[in-house]
């Protein structure tokens, strides 16, 4: 039962969260950041490329919701998916930097059984911020999970005759 009122409060605080996503700045990385460190070792190093970026007092779990947006849910704030999981690691005692899961399984589309997001956020200028994503697919039928989007089934027969 606790599992279930955890899931609930995850996505109604996602609903709100979603309500305020165009808010939120997505910026381009900026080639500064990609300079070789300094040779100077006292000097700051460059941070991370920034996917996505949240606003200030937003926690990791917030920025990932409003990145993924329409990922997670529909306009009207409807999925298609039976169970949602998500995890967040910090790195050791670095809490600036964390890692997130989110795995949506049980797809109501024929071709995938499950969809995972894996997000790296680091923390700067009082923001939590995306500096990598990658999006995996589990596909009906198959084993493990591959970066390559499940194949569509092709109609059946009858269900080309009835269009």
């Amino acid at each position: 039962m606790t599992t279930k009122r955890t899931l609930l409060a995850l996505l109604l605080a996602a609903s709100a969260w979603a309500a305020h996503a165009a808010d939120v700045t997505i910026e381009p990385a900026d080639d500064a950041q990609d300079a070789a460190a300094p040779a100077d070792a006292s000097a700051k190093l460059p941070l991370p490329k920034t996917i996505y970026r949240g606003r200030v007092g937003e926690a990791p779990v917030q920025v990932v919701f409003g990145f993924l947006g329409d990922h997670a849910s529909d306009e009207v704030g409807l999925f298609d998916y039976s169970k949602l999981t998500l995890t967040q690691r910090a790195s050791g005692k670095n809490l600036q930097h964390a890692e997130i899961d989110v795995t949506m399984n049980g797809a109501l589309e024929a071709s995938r059984s499950a969809l995972r997001y894996h997000l790296v956020l680091d923390y700067a200028d009082k923001t939590w911020f995306i500096s990598a994503a990658r999006q995996d697919w589990q596909c009906t039928g198959g084993k493990g999970w591959t970066q390559r989007p499940c194949k569509t089934a092709a109609p059946k027969p009858e269900e080309q005759s009835a269009q």
